[in-house]
């Protein structure tokens, strides 16, 4: 009965039940392997003689309240055939130095979408090291060969992820799998994917990035036929960077008394003007009224947002575009002259966004689960462990407590 209950509860088979010992709410059950299963590590023979050697204690799922342990009588093995003299293997401890059982391992790796690691070391009495290392060790079986045959579009971003490090994340955004993690956020980081391109028989059509000179430069290099596309939202963001560069340069060259007029406006500039209340409304009037580089700024924005959420077709927003460079560019001013260039030199990649109809906001998204993931373990010492994190991540379901 104790051998059924061991094979039904624990996966453990082919041992023969010894004794339970009962102390501290612990339950250990002795076990010693069938005299007739014996069989050699390296040839499989079972031409063997078994030599007892030590006791060894794995601990295993949980019977009840109590904990469970196994304690199993050891024996080195020669074998008759090969000549081979090596310690006997246990089937049910998922490496050769583990301390716990298959089972264990798998329950933990089923709790931990809902559990924190400390929460499950706790509960069964493990190191949270260990917890750590049996969800390493299933995430790296897990993604040890992210597959590139069926992807056809990809997005490529960096995030920074503290004390001046980014990572370069590479996501196939038709299923959202994760399919590269780089450290840096130049080409550079990109390398080793540029290997598994060429060894895999993907065929990628279009590549979703920012207006990075770098990604644009690798993408050229290393996916000549695909179709870059600059997604409004970086469009956007970087409008928004020069409109408050504008502001910050046009404080510097107030008075100490006039300052106060343009501190604490950021986020009135940045914000959509569809979004403002009334009071925010009049706010932003006078604002442009007061400062004409800003004005002029603030309403070339949201002409330009206005593109995305009028213009039909790429071929119009190609005219649009051409349109508001000239407009930046008689305005004079230095910030909405770069901005300008800058749209005329990716202007390609800007309107293929309409014929494409893809977006990288997902990877904008994304960061921010990372930083979510980030925050929940106040950092990772682990660099391996938290980029297989970022591989399980659009899996993950994030529960909010109430």
């Amino acid at each position: 009965m104790s051998t059924s209950l061991l094979y039904h509860t624990q996966g453990i088979h082919d041992f023969e039940f010894e004794s339970f010992d009962f102390a501290g709410g612990q339950t250990i059950a002795s076990i010693h392997r069938h005299t007739d299963k014996f069989q050699c590590p390296c040839c499989k023979s079972s031409r063997v003689t078994p030599t007892f050697i030590q006791t060894r204690t794995i601990q295993s799922l949980p019977i009840g309240s109590h904990r469970f342990f196994v304690r199993v009588k050891m024996h080195r093995i020669r074998c008759g055939d090969c000549g081979a003299y090596l310690m006997e293997k246990l089937p049910f401890i998922p490496s050769e130095k583990a301390r716990y059982t298959k089972r264990l391992a798998r329950t933990v790796i089923d709790l931990r979408p809902e559990m924190s690691i400390s929460a499950i070391a706790k509960y069964f009495g493990l190191h949270w090291t260990t917890v750590k290392e049996i969800e390493k060790k299933h995430l790296k079986k897990k993604y040890k060969n992210v597959p590139l045959s069926a992807v056809r579009v990809i997005g490529i971003d960096e995030i920074h992820v503290g004390k001046k490090r980014y990572l370069t994340v590479v996501r196939d955004l038709d299923s959202g799998a994760v399919l590269h993690i780089g450290e840096g956020k130049g080409g550079d980081s990109l390398e080793e994917f540029a290997q598994r391109i060429k060894r895999s028989s993907c065929q990628i059509e279009t590549v979703a990035v920012d207006l990075s000179a770098a990604y644009t430069s690798w993408v050229k290099n290393n996916l000549p036929e695909a179709t870059i596309v600059y997604d409004h939202f970086h469009v956007i963001k970087l409008m928004n960077e020069k409109l408050n560069k504008i502001r910050q340069r046009t404080i510097s060259e107030l008075e100490e008394e006039q300052k106060k007029g343009l501190k604490n406006k950021r986020f009135l500039l940045l914000k959509n003007v569809e979004n403002l209340d009334t009071d925010e409304g009049t706010s932003l009037e006078l604002l442009r009224e007061n400062y004409q580089e800003l004005g002029d700024a603030s309403i070339l924005k949201e002409s330009l947002r206005n593109i995305y959420s009028l213009v039909p077709d790429r071929y119009m927003a190609r005219v649009a575009f051409q349109d508001w460079c000239k407009l930046a560019i008689d305005t004079e001013i230095p910030e909405m002259k770069t901005m300008a260039n800058t749209i005329t030199s990716h202007l390609d990649g800007i309107v293929a966004y309409w014929n494409e109809g893809i977006t990288s906001a997902a990877m904008e998204g994304f960061n921010n689960k990372i930083r979510w993931l980030i925050s929940q373990a106040y950092g990772y010492h682990d660099q391996e462990y938290f980029k297989l994190k970022i591989f399980d991540l659009p899996k993950l379901r994030i529960v909010r407590q109430i």
